[in-house]
C-alpha cells in the first residue's frame, strides 16, 4: 500500500483527517492530520506494491493559451519603427509611471514594460487603446 499523502510504500498506515479528508498515511505524514485510530493498522501483504510498480503521477493541467500579442498575417497594420520609444516618450510627457499607464489602459504593468522595450508587438486592440489614450500613432498600414 502507498501513503495517500506522500506516495511512499508502507506496511502500516495511520488513518488521519487532513483538511476534512480521511486518508491512510505513513507515520511521517500522520503528523499533518488528526488521527482517527490511535493504533497502527497492518496492511495485508498482498496489497503491498513495490516502489518500482507504483505509478503515482501528478498530472499538471496544461496552461491556457497565451494572449495573442502580435498581429495576425492578414492584418495590414504593423507597429511603426521604434514604437516602444514613442510610447515611453509620450508616457513620460504625460507624467505617468508604467503602472499608472497600465491602470488607465486596464492592462498589466508588465505589458507596458515589454512594449516599451519592444520585446513584444502590441495586438491591434491594445495598440488602438494606446493610440487613443496617448494621442500618438503606433500602427501604420503595410501594403
Amino acid at each position: 500500500m502507498n501513503c495517500e499523502l506522500c506516495g511512499r510504500v508502507i506496511d502500516h498506515y495511520h488513518e488521519v483527517i487532513i483538511d476534512g479528508v480521511t486518508m491512510k498515511v505513513c507515520s511521517e505524514c500522520a503528523k499533518y492530520g488528526t488521527e482517527v485510530k490511535r493504533k497502527q493498522v497492518p496492511v495485508q501483504r498482498e496489497q503491498v506494491q513495490p516502489a518500482v510498480q507504483r505509478k503515482n503521477f501528478i498530472t499538471i493541467p496544461s496552461t491556457p493559451p497565451r494572449r495573442r500579442l502580435t498581429a495576425s498575417p492578414d492584418d495590414s497594420d504593423e507597429p511603426i519603427v521604434d514604437f516602444g520609444k514613442e510610447i515611453k516618450r509620450r508616457r513620460e510627457e504625460m507624467g505617468l509611471s508604467q503602472e499608472e499607464l497600465a491602470n488607465k489602459l486596464q492592462e498589466k504593468k508588465n505589458l507596458i514594460a515589454k512594449l516599451e522595450r519592444e520585446e513584444i508587438k502590441p495586438d491591434k486592440q491594445t495598440a488602438r487603446k494606446i493610440e487613443k489614450f496617448m494621442g500618438i500613432k503606433i500602427l501604420e498600414k503595410v501594403q
